[in-house]
């Protein structure tokens, strides 16, 4: 590692790039990050390996794509981990000298995937302590969460309303201040990894928030009612009519508004210290998040949207003090060599074209007897899309439609684009097995079965 500065891994999960203000949404939900976009490099064009959670996450942690590390699937009968052969990004900064902490609001990034590993400090969505060295850092209080962490995780479920959330986003971000402030003191290097669920259904935003964007500030009842109403969607089970999807965007706004402030105290804090200008800093989202955009069995899945595959990024080097944009494609699964380089020019690890894959189902209570794969090559004006029974399809990125009869030869040129870049993967696990799935893993514990089926997952 050439360089060694401090990092701030900010990871924002489930936040739609067109309901920022960075990225010109009309409404002002993230001043915060525009403060940010003012000093570091702002990305269109940065692409997710997958568009949902768990293998985005995997990719980024491993520096590879999720037929690469077999991360691919969940399910509650018993569901991918990472191979304890495959490094992580902590477990090689701490190799080299780091002291690296994790918080995170999602239960897929933490002990049950295995991307726990390598983090001296990690506290869990349901405030688990699952590792931690003596610093001091947790409170008395913080103590009795983690001894008590189940009986929090089942008052965490979305019926009790006054404790989703907020409550465990408050304390994941209280504890990280109180470790930069702490490692400010120290001299080695600190890896820093926060996963945020503010923008990931489902929402229960402060009413301020509401009137800071000037909306309609719920009563006590809406939150549950809409929730109730989303979650049926997200399961498939309903579509959302108009009126309740203007009103789950406003949520949707509002979350994304609270949330900004944290990232406002993270960031600040960074100031105070001292810290902020020689710290490379990084802040995107893993995924989108279709909330009744398209039709939820559109084929191909709509998954694969940009709405949930191209996302906000921003990357401030250290001792970069000037804002830029980059247009061309990044993948987030270079953020891994990003940080291992320590402070990398903003262009370095652009591609001509991004590739993202989606492994259909994606989570649930059994396995199926058969997981689809579908592959994704995206360059700035198009993006080409093929299953493994070699369906293809070509969208025009400019409004992200399906071109209905495409020419031969750009949809040629854009096959065998895709086809290039998967034949350099380090590996293809799922060819070998017959229905797509990986290595099976631990089954889920009954209380995060019960917070993954609130999030939608089950």
């Amino acid at each position: 590692m050439s360089n060694s500065p401090d990092v701030l891994f900010l990871m924002l999960d489930s936040l739609r790039k067109d309901r920022v203000s960075t990225y010109e949404h009309d409404r002002e939900t993230t001043p915060a990050l525009s403060t940010l976009a003012t000093y570091a490099t702002t990305y269109e064009n940065a692409f997710t390996p997958a568009p949902w959670t768990l293998p985005s996450h995997a990719s980024m942690f491993t520096g590879s794509f999720p037929s690469e590390h077999g991360v691919t699937n969940g399910f509650s009968d018993g569901m991918s981990r990472l191979e304890p052969s495959q490094s992580t990004l902590a477990e090689e900064l701490s190799a080299e000298g780091y002291r690296t902490a994790g918080f995170s609001n999602n239960p897929w990034v933490g002990q049950l995937s295995g991307l726990d590993r390598g983090f001296d400090e990690f506290v869990e969505w349901d405030l688990e302590i699952s590792s931690e060295m003596d610093d001091g850092i947790h409170t008395r209080r913080d103590e009795r969460y983690s001894k008590y962490h189940s009986i929090l995780g089942k008052a965490a479920r979305q019926p009790v309303f006054l404790l989703k959330r907020r409550f465990f986003t408050d304390s994941l971000v209280d504890r990280a201040n109180r470790w930069l402030t702490r490692q400010a003191e120290n001299p080695e290097p600190t890896f820093t990894f926060i996963n945020l669920m503010e923008a990931h259904s489902p929402y229960f935003p402060p009413k301020r928030a509401f009137e800071e964007l000037g909306l309609e500030v719920p009563g006590p009842l809406e939150p549950r009612i809409l929730n109730t109403k989303l979650l049926a969607y997200v399961m498939g089970k309903t579509d959302l009519d108009a009126e309740t999807r203007r009103r789950v965007m406003e949520y949707y706004d509002a979350s994304v508004r609270y949330q900004d402030s944290k990232v406002e105290q993270l960031l600040g804090l960074l100031q105070t210290e001292g810290l902020f200008d020689d710290t490379l800093v990084i802040v995107c989202a893993d995924h989108g998040k279709t909330l009744g955009d398209y039709p939820r069995d559109e084929n191909p899945p709509h998954y694969l949207r940009d709405i949930n595959l191209n996302v906000p990024l921003w990357i401030k080097r250290p001792g970069q003090s000037t804002g830029e944009t980059i247009e061309d494609p990044f993948e987030l699964v270079s953020l891994f060599d990003v940080v291992r380089d320590g402070n990398p020019p903003s262009g370095r690890y652009t591609r001509d074209v991004a590739i993202a894959e989606d492994f259909v189902p994606h989570a649930g209570r059994t396995t199926p007897d058969e997981i689809t794969r579908w592959r994704v090559a995206a360059d700035q004006e198009f993006k080409y899309v093929r299953n493994d029974e070699d369906e293809e399809h070509l969208y025009d990125r400019a409004d992200d439609v399906s071109v209905s009869r495409p020419d031969p030869d750009r949809l040629e040129a854009c096959a065998q684009r895709l086809s290039e870049r998967v034949r350099g993967f380090g590996s293809d696990r799922d060819e070998t097995d017959d229905d797509g799935s990986t290595q099976a893993g631990h089954e889920i514990d009954a209380s995060v079965e019960a917070q993954l089926k609130d999030l939608g997952y089950m």
